[in-house]
């Protein structure tokens, strides 16, 4: 019985073989592996081995790195936001020797032994009670913070989210940031409040969107380059940029998983 198991990044894979690409999709399977393992290889040695040219693979492995980038960096996110929370709630556990010694003493034992452990506050220097009050902002927020330097102020960018978060989700955001924050295209990146304001987030959403037309709820895949919707109901239609943004602002455009 085989015992040892891998994990990919599912969504790239089957984002490739949506596209029509399951060459290029087998190849990052090849190029993870070899990357597991430790056995590397030169860009000439994947050409053959993908039957394709020299140039291609170059360019396939640049955008391999990147995508396995994106994919480690959201496991390192994870793993830092699970151990900060765990750290926190040791902190905050009481102590119940001093409690009474507190009371006597006209002390809160809240004030007095559940404050959280100031290291592993990343938000100190930004108290915003709304703010820390909403648990999926804070991982975003959190998420932005880690992945540049530039998150900007914390309650200005909590109030963009408020205005957006019930049509968008944490989810969909949480991977709209993580796109655009690895996207190597993006020279000079806006804080977190902006790329909410300026509707930046929308070019990065997953492409699986779920829109209303003629009354009618259509779910289906939509492809920015040639901007073709095709729904699993058979509708087929063009939809630019701007129908886009008009649709989504009137409550009738949603981005799915």
């Amino acid at each position: 019985m085989r015992q040892n198991y891998k994990t990919y990044p599912t969504d790239y894979i089957e984002e490739l073989k949506r596209k029509g690409k399951r060459k290029k999709a087998r190849a990052f399977f090849e190029y993870w592996s070899d990357m597991e393992e430790g056995e590397h290889n030169s860009v000439r040695f994947y050409a053959n081995s993908w039957e394709v040219s020299v140039s291609t693979a170059h360019a396939w492995i640049d955008e391999f790195n990147r995508e396995i980038d994106l994919f480690l960096s959201g496991w390192q996110v994870r793993n830092r936001q699970h151990y900060t929370y765990a750290k926190n709630q040791a902190e905050r556990q009481p102590n119940t020797s001093n409690t009474c010694k507190a009371q006597n003493q006209g002390v809160s034992p809240d004030s007095a032994e559940h404050q959280p452990n100031e290291v592993f506050n990343i938000y100190d220097d930004d108290k915003g009670a709304a703010a820390k009050r909403d648990r999926w902002f804070e991982d975003l927020y959190f998420i932005y913070r880690l992945n540049t330097k530039h998150a900007g102020k914390k309650e200005e960018a909590y109030r963009e989210w408020e205005l957006v978060k019930d049509r968008v989700g944490y989810e969909n955001m949480k991977l709209a940031i993580m796109m655009y924050l690895h996207d190597p295209e993006v020279k000079r990146r806006f804080n977190f409040t902006n790329f909410l304001k300026n509707d930046v987030y929308l070019s990065y959403l997953p492409k699986r969107i779920k829109i209303l037309i003629d009354g009618k709820w259509h779910v289906g895949t939509y492809d920015d380059e040639s901007h073709i919707f095709k729904s699993g109901d058979g509708f087929e239609g063009y939809l630019d940029s701007e129908t886009l943004i008009r649709k989504f602002s009137n409550k009738e455009l949603e981005f799915v998983r």
